[in-house]
């Protein structure tokens, strides 16, 4: 039987991570293919591997297992972060007067989060996020 949702949260980790399916599989000691099986809800996960998640990523095994969002600090940070750059880029939009087609105003939002997550210098002075890094993917959507 399969855990709802474990998939998901596999996911989640491993992009919080920013690790791709095959660098979290050699994290945590099992092929590539047995680790999409994973990701795909097609096999549950064993003791051991809950362990090695818990003590590789600190990872709750409770979350893992019921999807409790509240149990994981990193997922709150990570909704967190989403949310500063989609506040930052609406921010930015409103004063430069522009006008976004939804789909592509999100597919800017994934965009500097993607790359957020991977570059270390991506905030500003302050903390908040890089105007000219949004204003560089504004010209491309807009």
């Amino acid at each position: 039987m399969a855990i709802n949702g474990l998939g998901v949260r596999l996911t989640a980790v491993r992009r919080i991570e920013n690790l791709s399916q095959e660098d979290m599989s050699q994290r945590l000691g099992i092929s590539r293919s047995a680790y999409q099986n994973y990701e795909r809800d097609q096999r549950d996960l064993t003791a051991q591997l809950l362990l090695k998640l818990f003590n590789e990523f600190a990872v709750d095994p409770l979350w893992i297992l019921a999807g409790d969002m509240a149990n994981d600090p990193r997922l709150t940070k990570f909704a967190a972060d989403y949310r500063k750059i989609g506040m930052a880029l609406e921010r930015r939009i409103a004063e430069r007067g522009l006008s976004i087609d939804p789909e592509k105003k999100w597919d800017a939002i994934e965009f500097l989060f993607d790359e957020y997550q991977s570059i270390d210098d991506f905030a500003g002075e302050n903390g908040d996020v890089d105007i000219s890094r949004i204003d560089k993917v504004l010209r491309l959507v807009s």
